[in-house]
């Protein structure tokens, strides 16, 4: 194995490992504070996980790209405009921090929008040492630093939870002590750099002689990249920011908005482990339809269309099956179903956000990113404006409306631009393979006991295996699919 698979095998079980974590954390953290509790920590989440992925793979990339270029001014021009606009934002957070906080629904979010400040200070550091080290095919400090940080922010954010049983504090104390586990965790990644890459002379020279003028140069694609990195964060932002307040001004009572929001929460833990697996994917494949596309155009064309079949297969069975055990999921991993129908609606978003993923990533790969650009704003100022209506008039079932609408909305105007044939999606063995899959797990589920929680973990394991073992079986003597797209599964080897 050469440098370049070692280096990607890394970083792509790294991430793994991280956005396992990040999926997971959150469940003993709902359970410790309950739905309030989990509302309130999840109104300040979407801005630290912005600058999270910011300094961790979106800015990162973008400076090792540059540094293979060989373009010293390029990337001394893109740290220095880092430090002044993470210096500047910080100081708007840190000066208008009480308006902020209650925008996002009390006072009490203050000192989380100071926290927040400082954290964004560490983000030219850590994306430049970062990027110095991918631009040499060395991922060991991504993936390292990648998982200290997690780690210690995870262990931070449950020593908060358990502190606000044995001391009685408020949800916002506790979710302003969580939010310090992204401060640390942050200077614990500039401590490990400080150990390895990150010199003071270095940043000298970088700051030294700067011209900014160099900054147009970067290009719109790198813009594109970061703006996509982060672009489910922004809905969660949006919600942070509306759907409080809309439940608020629909009538309900501050405590039942605040708790009402924590269980349409659930669905992020959720959505975030569904995405893992299309993640892992696009990770390892997305490298190759690149170097076909420069190099064999005709190769490129048939691996984008089966690269396609094969995520809509995968991720449309995933969503149903999801779907199917979300009551037992519900029950096992929360105590309760509140919020059935709204999270059901909600789970959506992981086939929409793979499929929108893929035509993008395309889009890319084919230097068509201001289109997708486009696609993408659109989306974004549509979900702003379905938020509040939508919420006002529908609860928590409107919230999760105006999040999948939005993505349905953005695949069908990828769809109207692509050369990719959608006859996959008429596919009527593969139809009837998920009725029956389906049918197989609900009715399972229905003879199930599902009183405690480890009932609906038994019945979470047995349906989820009987469906699977329909679900293949099928597949297999009817041939619903192609030979070639069991291939794109990890443990077949070749491709």
């Amino acid at each position: 194995m050469n440098l370049i698979s070692k280096s990607s095998l890394f970083i792509t079980i790294s991430g793994l490992i991280s956005k396992i974590l990040a999926a997971i954390y959150r469940i003993p953290y709902q359970n410790l504070v309950g739905d309030r509790g989990f509302y309130a920590y999840q109104q300040i989440y979407p801005l630290l996980a912005i600058i999270s992925a910011l300094s961790l793979t979106a800015l990162p990339n973008v400076v090792a790209s540059l540094c293979q270029k060989n373009k010293k001014e390029d990337i001394q021009a893109l740290f220095v405009f880092q430090i002044i606009m993470t210096t500047l934002l910080s100081l708007s957070l840190v000066i208008f921090n009480k308006e902020i906080a209650v925008f996002l629904g009390s006072r009490q979010f203050a000192p989380s929008i100071i926290i927040t400040a400082v954290v964004l200070l560490t983000v030219p550091f850590i994306s430049i040492a970062r990027g110095f080290a991918q631009a040499e095919l060395d991922m060991t400090p991504t993936a390292v630093s990648q998982v200290i940080e997690q780690f210690i922010r995870i262990v931070i954010i449950i020593l908060a939870a358990v502190c606000y049983l044995i001391f009685d504090w408020t949800v916002y104390t506790t979710a302003n002590v969580a939010a310090c586990g992204n401060l640390i965790a942050s200077l614990s990644v500039l401590f490990y750099f400080s150990k390895k890459n990150l010199k003071i002379d270095l940043i000298k020279s970088l700051i030294k002689n700067v011209n900014i003028t160099y900054l147009t140069d970067i290009g719109l694609s790198s813009f594109v990249f970061i703006f996509f990195s982060v672009y489910l964060l922004l809905f969660q932002f949006i919600d942070a920011l509306f759907v409080k307040k809309t439940l608020v001004e629909s009538g309900k009572i501050e405590i039942v908005a605040e708790i009402t929001k924590g269980i349409y929460d659930r669905g992020q833990p959720l959505i975030q482990f569904g995405l893992i697996f299309s993640t892992a994917f696009f990770t390892t494949f997305l490298p190759k339809l690149t170097k076909d596309y420069y190099i064999e155009k005709e190769n490129y064309m048939t691996e984008s269309q089966s690269f396609f079949e094969f995520i809509y297969y995968f991720n449309t069975t995933l969503s149903l099956g999801f779907m199917c055990i979300l009551g037992s999921m519900n029950r096992f991993l929360f105590e309760d179903n509140n919020g059935w129908l709204a999270l059901e609606i909600y789970l959506g978003t992981i086939a929409l956000s793979s499929f929108i993923q893929f035509f993008h990533q395309k889009m890319f790969i084919e230097e068509n990113q201001k289109k997708s650009f486009i696609y993408l704003s659109f989306g974004l100022l549509l979900k702003i404006m379905l938020t509040p209506i939508l919420t006002y008039y529908f609860s928590v079932i409107g919230s999760s409306l105006s999040t999948v609408l939005p993505l349905v909305m953005i695949l069908i105007l990828y769809i109207r631009e692509t050369t990719i044939s959608l006859t996959v999606c008429k596919n009527r063995k593969f139809i009837f393979s998920l009725i029956v899959m389906s049918l197989t797990v609900l009715v399972s589920q229905y003879y199930l006991p599902s009183r405690t929680r480890l009932d609906n973990l038994i019945s979470i394991l047995v349906s989820t295996f009987s469906g699977l073992v329909v679900f293949l079986t099928i597949s297999k003597r009817l041939k619903v699919f192609e030979d070639k797209l069991w291939s794109y599964l990890p443990f077949i080897n070749e491709k």
